[in-house]
């Protein structure tokens, strides 16, 4: 009776040492038990103490269709009341005279009426004078602004001159204006449009200058101005603002959150990531940098089917009736126990093992 049951014990051994063996190796190139999702209102309710009601409403938005969030009342409620602020009267009043008179606003009303301005000659011409006055009374004056408003005014002339061929040029100069004002533009930008400035007085061109313009109008036309101001001031070179302008395209106006929540991770792993949706991109991302680093340490396929997100997989061949199973073992029976399991299994067939030689070579 017992040599007849040593086999079924022998197959039932080998399928706990592998079984251990698979969920030890996964956990090796990302143990998903430290994943937890990134609760939103913590953060929003910041946002609106500091009446930051555009960035709220943005930053909610990104979680609000996530059954975790969304079926949160308080989620569902706090992201009503960021509305309806944001849409009353008197708040987009309020803005769009921010815009005019500061130059600058956190809401897009109130960035429009600032760009409206900037884009026409008369906010080059105004913003030279302000300089020039600071000039002649021995106060600080700003070269960075000097240099947009100059560039400013070459670009109005060609706009004119080429019959609005150049306003994108005249565009993204508008847009860096404004990222000055609102203090997002990188140190190493404004260091080079000085520069350029000096080349396009002399000129009388744009031309030297327009491959840095180019990615900023990119972003400007795809995400907007919030979000490209977000993404410019984070920059630290014309390589990276041109990875952030292809990265932008992938993700739209969600790219700006996207880095914010995953601190840039989303942005390092572009490569790896780029042969997964961007659905399940944004879903991982949920999960802050841990999420961005699991889908794309263990795959798409594995990755959404262990979070119990199988639905949403578009593009994988991951297939498998056992996969609760182990999913569920994976999730829950700790390291040490299939540890425990592999030197057992191991030991007993090296003892088995060395018994049977011994009887062999007797």
């Amino acid at each position: 009776m017992k040599l007849l049951f040593k086999p079924f014990f022998y197959i039932f051994l080998l399928i706990l040492i592998s079984l251990s063996s698979l969920i030890l190796q996964e956990r090796k190139v990302f143990d998903i038990r430290t994943l937890v999702q990134i609760d939103p209102l913590p953060h929003t309710k910041e946002l609106i103490a500091q009446k930051k009601y555009a960035e709220a409403e943005e930053y909610l938005g990104y979680f609000i269709n996530y059954p975790y969030v969304s079926k949160n009342p308080e989620s569902q409620k706090l992201f009503k009341e960021i509305e309806v602020k944001r849409n009353s009267y008197e708040y987009q009043s309020e803005k769009v005279l921010e815009g005019i008179i500061d130059g600058k606003s956190d809401e897009n009303i109130g960035k429009a009426s600032a760009l409206v301005s900037d884009f026409l000659i008369i906010g080059d011409i105004r913003d030279l004078s302000i300089e020039g006055v600071n000039f002649y009374n021995d106060k600080d004056v700003d070269s960075v602004v000097v240099a947009l408003s100059s560039l400013g005014i070459v670009a109005t002339i060609t706009t004119i001159y080429t019959l609005g061929a150049t306003t994108s040029i005249k565009t993204s100069i508008s847009v860096l204006k404004y990222a000055k004002r609102a203090k997002k533009l990188p140190k190493w930008l404004g260091d080079t449009l000085i520069k350029q400035a000096k080349i396009a007085k002399k000129t009388y061109s744009l031309k030297h200058i327009e491959n840095i313009l180019e990615p900023i109008y990119k972003l400007y036309d795809k995400i907007g101005l919030n979000q490209t101001l977000e993404l410019l001031k984070n920059t630290k070179s014309l390589k990276e603002l041109k990875s952030l302008s292809h990265f932008s395209s992938k993700f739209g106006k969600k790219s700006p959150v996207l880095l914010q929540i995953t601190n840039n991770r989303a942005l390092q792993y572009n490569k790896e990531l780029s042969k997964i949706s961007p659905k399940n991109i944004l879903y991982a991302s949920t999960y802050g940098e841990d999420g961005i680093k699991a889908i794309s340490k263990v795959g798409e396929g594995k990755f959404m089917v262990r979070m119990g997100q199988k639905a949403n997989l578009f593009k994988t061949a991951y297939k498998g009736n056992l996969n609760p199973i182990f999913n569920y073992l994976l999730k829950h029976i700790p390291s040490w126990l299939l540890f425990g399991v592999l030197f057992f299994g191991l030991f007993y067939f090296m003892r088995d093992f060395f018994v049977v030689g011994k009887r062999l070579i007797s």
